[in-house]
């Protein structure tokens, strides 16, 4: 039977009212039955949206992250602010030219010379981890006007494969 949360409904069992729980993404189906209150059965269906439905795509906005950092000095403080990565304030500021060390302007001289990630990296003894996370973003990477058509692609890929909406 039904109940007024979707994805959670009861049923009787030995003279016993029970919930079930579950969701269903991209053709996979979680649930879990015997519930005995209906409140379990509601925390575990937040829990399994939690786990499995993609979180939403936050977009950020490059000059406000800049600003904090001006006004901070601080990656990590910047990153707490903004609730995203301190990797990607670092490559943010690295972009807008805020930021930079020795190490990141040897990688994106060498990236903007032509070398590929594996090659800056086996140039400079680090790891292609480092060079991404040194490197400036590059076109199509983060908010551009003018996608790769790999981003295009992986768009019209999520768009198509958009989980069911609770």
């Amino acid at each position: 039977m039904k109940t007024s949360v979707p994805g959670v409904r009861s049923y009787e069992q030995n003279g016993v009212t029970k919930y079930q729980s579950e969701l269903w993404v991209n053709g996979s189906h979680y649930q879990k039955r015997g519930f005995l209150n209906f409140e379990d059965a509601v925390q575990f269906r937040k829990n399994l949206k939690a786990k499995y439905l993609p979180q939403k795509m936050i977009k950020v906005d490059s000059k406000a992250v800049v600003k904090t950092y001006q006004k901070t000095e601080s990656i990590r403080e910047t990153a707490i602010q903004h609730e995203i990565s301190r990797v990607k304030v670092r490559k943010l500021l690295i972009t807008e030219g805020v930021y930079s060390t020795p190490e990141s302007i040897k990688v994106n001289e060498l990236l903007n010379e032509g070398f590929s990630s594996s090659e800056v990296a086996q140039k400079l003894s680090i790891s292609i981890g480092s060079v991404n996370n040194l490197s400036a973003y590059r076109k199509g990477e983060h908010n551009s006007k003018e996608p790769t058509r790999s981003a295009v692609n992986a768009r019209k890929w999520h768009e198509k494969n958009k989980p069911p909406t609770f």
